[in-house]
């Protein structure tokens, strides 16, 4: 049910928030669910550890109030998604607000509010509340609803500090990039990054980096001073996948440098090996520089 106050007040943009009320309400976004053999490779990154997570609600309440439509979530103490234009959007949680469409990822689109839902996961200490949907506009068609993009407040420490952590779900993952590794005393996020495409133009291959969620914002996790990170291969002679531990993250790092975080930099293979290569024998030049000068080995980074 749509509300509406201050009549008057809301004449001179009855306009725009008609096509935005339409657009909000009228279109249909398709559930896909991920390849399962796909994501039972995917789950290897969380190494069997399971956060408890539950679903809140996936109604929401659409509200205008003084020229800005409200998507209220149905359930207590909720984060509320805010929009005052098809530009401007926010999310307003214990009164204060955040940016919806701006992060270190580039600018997000809106959410559509019928793909709306509301997750809760918990970690030992604290935890976290989820408002998450699919795009808008370029990001509501064809292969483009494969991308989720997650809101997400860690809200279990104090009422009156909240962090909040803009991310983004590819290969139709959802809230699955979400999780807690081993002896992490944070909630993690699994970046997948598309790095390989078959004959067929279908994505075979992707970078996946692993960050921490903590006070200091959105930052990598790492191992041995080394950031964590896999590639999650298709085999071509079959439907199953792999995940590979890996020291490098050539297209992820092409995208970061060039600010292009949903497009693939489809590098040449020639290229994407050289890349490989070189940072393999990095590292190995840099194992050999530390045996030399006697340095011990590092001992694994706490994942806080």
């Amino acid at each position: 049910m749509i509300k509406i106050k201050s009549p008057l007040k809301l004449f001179t943009r009855a306009i725009s928030l008609a096509g935005l009320l339409i657009t909000s309400t009228g279109l249909y976004a398709q559930t896909n669910a991920p390849d399962p053999f796909l994501l039972q490779a995917f789950e290897g990154v969380w190494k069997m550890e399971r956060s408890a997570t539950t679903l809140i609600t996936e109604r929401v309440d659409t509200q205008v109030d003084d020229g800005i439509l409200r998507h209220e979530p149905q359930a207590k103490d909720a984060p509320v998604y805010l929009r005052e234009s098809y530009e401007i959007g926010e999310i307003e949680y214990r009164r204060k607000k955040y940016s919806a469409t701006q992060s270190q990822w580039g600018s997000f689109p809106q959410l559509n509010p019928d793909t709306m839902r509301l997750i809760e996961i918990s970690i030992p200490q604290t935890k976290y509340l989820v408002l998450s949907g699919q795009g808008e506009n370029l990001f509501s068609a064809t292969d483009w609803q494969r991308y989720r993009f997650l809101h997400v407040f860690d809200m279990g420490r104090s009422r009156y500090i909240t962090n909040y952590y803009p991310v983004f779900a590819e290969a139709f993952l959802g809230e699955r990039v979400l999780g807690r590794l081993p002896n992490s005393q944070v909630l993690n996020y699994a970046r997948v990054v598309p790095a390989r495409w078959d004959a067929n133009n279908t994505i075979s291959g992707y970078e996946v980096l692993l960050y921490n969620l903590d006070r200091k914002g959105i930052t990598r996790t790492l191992e041995n001073e080394v950031p964590v990170a896999y590639q999650l291969n298709k085999n071509p002679e079959g439907p199953l996948w792999t995940l590979t531990p890996v020291t490098a993250t050539p297209v992820a790092d092409e995208l970061d440098r060039k600010g292009h975080f949903f497009t693939g930099a489809r590098l040449s293979s020639d290229e994407f090996k050289a890349r490989q290569l070189a940072a393999q024998e990095a590292q190995q030049n840099s194992k050999k520089n530390k045996r030399k000068s006697g340095t011990k080995t590092a001992k694994p980074v706490s994942q806080r």
